[in-house]
């Protein structure tokens, strides 16, 4: 229904500009608008944009950011109004909008520049295309790490993981901090939602949510995942699910009442500007399960408004901002992973985030697999019910892992009809 109704308004929305005014060859003069959600890479994107303006003296790029939990909702309001930003970040909801006839394709203006997919991960550049069309230029990558307070460690007098660590690790060492701490430290924060960590155990044991166009959560792997993350919760590892609605998990790995937390790329640059001292924090992999460590994986995209005026500035900005230099200012400036394939915007988000101790090498060993929400789309509209009446429900206890996990395959089964 979700994608009814936006579909509907946005393709009404989308021939409301008289055609004079689609695209602009002269950019004298231009205003371009960017929208984008995440607070924490404001700051790199910014600097991309003012690198992009000094070469492009005749346009001024305003980035709007708006908070995450809005960003929808006001995208919504203005493409349905047949305005919205020239250009704006895209994750997995982006099928939506190009079928909404808002999102302008962008083959022929990567025919025109040359531009070739090979230049970025393969994975986040086939996100974004639709019915062989490209309608998103890759921005970043998501990695998935676990960093610890070195400093909690010390003071405790307890032997850091290792980069090599498992599940069993994980659980003797948040033992030790429990018991060490005599509870004044959290031993751990982990992704214990479906989508993020409950999946990514699975694909860790060799199965997934779904296959095909069922659910598949209601199997062995399944179950077994289910009841691995509720046992952090019941051994007092993880803060109680129903508590950590407003726990912020960086934050309280800076100040040590948390030791080891899962903290994703996009977040890393947090922790890198944290006022604290050198060699605080060490990053790793996740912790293996069954010897594989997998985690899910999304990337943004910049697309363009297909009412944008200023098509062919657009073009220009969206083409430096994902070009190698444009993702090397994006790292320098503490945005996410770059998907750029050049060595170079890796080693510049590796050299911006240098107070990672281990950081190379925990990206270096990730095992990724499409995010369920990003190869599925149609699932996001079931998200809420599996995390508010399903999974709350099962981690206090109100249902057993098997009924949970068939519980979410229904849910499942009924999105992807």
């Amino acid at each position: 229904m979700l994608k009814a109704n936006l579909k509907n308004a946005l393709l009404g929305a989308a021939i409301v500009v008289p055609a004079n005014l689609m695209s602009s060859t002269a950019m004298a003069g231009t205003d371009l608008s960017l929208m984008i959600w995440d607070p924490a890479q404001l700051d790199g994107v910014q600097k991309a944009v003012e690198a992009f303006e000094e070469t492009h003296p005749d346009i001024d790029v305003t980035v709007e950011q708006a908070p995450r939990d809005q960003f929808y909702s006001r995208l919504d309001a203005a493409l349905g109004a047949g305005a919205g930003p020239d250009v704006m970040w895209q994750s997995s909801r982006a099928s939506y909008y190009v079928d909404g006839g808002v999102i302008e394709p962008l083959d022929a203006y990567i025919e025109r520049d040359g531009l070739s997919p090979d230049g970025y991960n393969p994975t986040i550049t086939a996100l974004y295309n639709f019915g062989g069309t490209q309608y998103g230029i890759p921005k970043d990558f998501d990695a998935w790490t676990v960093a610890y307070n070195a400093r909690v460690f010390s003071d405790l007098g307890i032997q850091p993981p290792s980069a090599d660590w498992t599940w069993d690790d994980m659980l003797r060492i948040g033992e030790q901090v429990k018991a060490r701490s005599e509870g004044a430290v959290m031993p751990l924060y982990i992704y214990y939602n479906w989508n993020n960590g409950i999946v990514s155990l699975m694909q860790s044991m060799g199965g997934k949510a779904v296959d095909g166009q069922q659910g598949t959560m209601d199997s062995p792997e399944g179950i077994r995942a289910l009841g691995m993350m509720k046992d952090l919760q019941d051994r007092g590892l993880i803060t109680k699910v129903a508590d950590s609605a407003d726990l912020n998990s960086v934050n309280a790995l800076i100040s040590g009442t948390i030791a080891m937390a899962e903290v994703p790329s996009w977040n890393l640059s947090l922790l890198s500007r944290a006022d604290v001292p050198e060699g605080t924090f060490h990053v790793l992999h996740l912790p293996a399960v069954d010897g594989k460590w997998a985690s899910d994986t999304n990337g943004l995209s910049y697309m363009m408004n297909a009412n944008s005026r200023h098509k062919d500035a657009a073009r220009e900005l969206i083409k430096f901002l994902t070009s190698d230099d444009g993702a090397v200012l994006h790292a320098e400036g503490g945005a996410g992973l770059p998907a750029n394939s050049d060595p170079g915007a890796l080693q510049a988000f590796v050299a911006a985030n240098k107070p990672l101790a281990g950081l190379e090498d925990a990206l270096a060993a990730q095992q990724p697999y499409p995010r369920t929400t990003t190869a599925y789309p149609a699932v996001i509209a079931g998200q809420p019910r599996i995390n508010t009446a399903i999974m709350s429900g099962f981690y206090a206890g109100e249902i057993s892992a098997e009924e949970a996990a068939a519980q979410i395959d229904k849910v499942l089964d009924e999105a992807l009809k």
